[in-house]
């Protein structure tokens, strides 16, 4: 199984909030699902409150207005042969 990994960087929201949309060639992936978050400006403290669930996964801060750079790591998942 290969690992695939997508990254990018999102501003939070006024409540410190911001859903990261991926790319609609991600596809499905399987766990172990491996996030990696660092806030860039201003400090803050950078969380998953919602892992991936249909391409998207929301992340929170402490302060509001915060950009965050995220790296999520998973694998693809495996499409069944359909039956014909």
């Amino acid at each position: 199984m290969s690992s695939i990994a997508y990254h990018g960087e999102v501003w939070t929201d006024g409540s410190g909030f911001a859903t990261v949309q991926l790319p609609a060639e991600a596809g499905p992936l399987e766990p172990p699902l491996d996030y990696e978050l660092r806030d860039l400006e201003p400090p803050s403290s950078a969380r998953v409150t919602a892992e991936l669930r249909n391409g998207r996964f929301t992340i929170a801060t402490d302060q509001p207005h915060v950009k965050v750079s995220w790296r999520l790591t998973g694998h693809r998942a495996h499409r069944q042969q359909e039956e014909g």
